[in-house]
């Protein structure tokens, strides 16, 4: 199977195409998870320079034309679409739903038979204004994703929300984990010795201090679930701190907190083996999630996940799950407390299979390519 990835956007301060696959660590480790698994892989990136860059037996062609870098849903640039549809893959993989003229072109380029999956990323939604306009802008980007042969979402209720809002229509919905970690935990003993950080147990938050990633919610479940966990010690680890006041203000006001709770901020992501191998629980209080990039990465190092249940963490997490509600400190504090019940060792061992079966790279490569390929054959069974 030959697959085209084609990625839209970029960041204009990676100065080289190797800056950029160093830093997209994704885009190249699904690349080359999918090329292990026997499919023949390329890329196409959007760049401010034409370039060729051969990594692990994938081909990365960065193709400059004059639009700016994080691309508008009306505008598909004609040396991209050229380049892409140059590869004549089987499956032209686009990254991101947020795309509909790129797509649409990429439609006319390549023709009827070609397959096109669109893969949703999170962080976009669909436009729901109301008027005329918010009507024009749902219609073109309905228009644009009705010529893809399958959207992927990490989990299928995810795509709910699109068609609600009117910018999906009958196409094949894919269940695809979005993306895994080749990130592996430090020896235990020697993570909290470089961390700093001891607790019985450890429970590590990574996120946003934003209203969608809910701290808030997080630290009281917390303090409500200290009684029966004395022992226990807080990490949060973000880069965003839109709400570090408030987080601040909200644990210097309670001595439970103020002994329970490390705001660690920015860590490198060189260091995190360190404190994911320090950890024994990941908590979220994410509203919605494309996938969850650290959960994904937490449960690689065995932490048992105490998640929000929302579509996405209920595929990632599966059976392994502590699932509390959205908003709710009272069913954290529970779900806190029943992940701390019971063998650990067992929780970490159910977790790491979760992971292995479901969630790494291979896992993921080969769902991917078992997916594909039925589209592929769909394709070609309705092709008059």
């Amino acid at each position: 199977m030959r697959i085209v990835q084609a990625n839209a956007v970029y960041d204009p301060s990676l100065a080289t195409p190797d800056t950029l696959l160093d830093t997209y660590y994704t885009l190249t480790e699904w690349s080359t998870a999918l090329a292990a698994a026997g499919a023949t892989v390329s890329v196409v990136q959007r760049f401010h320079t034409d370039a060729t860059v051969e990594r692990d037996g994938v081909t990365y062609n960065f193709v400059r034309d004059r639009e700016v870098p994080w691309l508008s849903t009306t505008s598909a640039p004609r040396e991209f679409i050229d380049a892409v549809v140059a590869q004549k893959a089987d499956v032209i993989h686009v990254n991101g739903l947020i795309f509909p003229a790129v797509i649409a072109a990429l439609r006319e380029k390549s023709g009827p038979h070609a397959v096109i999956v669109a893969q949703h990323h999170g962080g976009e939604f669909p436009i729901r204004g109301s008027g005329l306009i918010g009507a024009w802008q749902r219609r073109g980007w309905r228009r644009g994703l009705a010529l893809a042969d399958a959207i992927s979402f990490t989990a299928v209720d995810q795509a709910h929300t699109w068609r609600e809002a009117g910018v999906l229509s009958g196409q094949r919905i894919l269940e695809i984990v979005e993306a895994s970690t080749s990130l592996r935990p430090a020896p235990r003993e020697r993570a909290r010795s470089i961390a700093g950080v001891d607790g019985d147990p450890v429970i590590l938050w990574v996120g946003r201090l934003t209203t969608n990633k809910d701290p808030l919610t997080v630290v009281d479940g917390v303090e409500r679930a200290a009684a029966s966990m004395s022992g226990a010690r807080l990490l949060m680890i973000f880069g965003d701190d839109t709400l570090l006041p408030e987080v601040e203000a909200r644990v210097n006001q309670s001595r439970v907190l103020r002994d329970m709770v490390t705001l660690v901020g920015r860590v490198e992501r060189t260091e995190m083996p360190n404190y994911y191998g320090a950890a024994d629980v990941y908590v979220s209080g994410s509203h919605t999630e494309g996938s969850g990039y650290a959960l994904i990465e937490a449960m690689a190092a065995g932490l048992v996940p105490v998640v929000t249940d929302i579509p996405s963490f209920r595929v990632i997490a599966g059976d392994t799950g502590r699932f509390w509600s959205l908003g709710n400190p009272d069913s954290l504090a529970l779900a806190l407390r029943a992940a701390c019940d019971g063998d650990r060792d067992l929780h970490r061992g159910n977790v790491r299979k979760q992971f292995d079966e479901h969630l790494s790279w291979p896992a993921i490569a080969s769902r991917t390519l078992s997916e594909y390929q039925s589209v592929i054959d769909s394709t070609r069974d309705a092709a008059p």
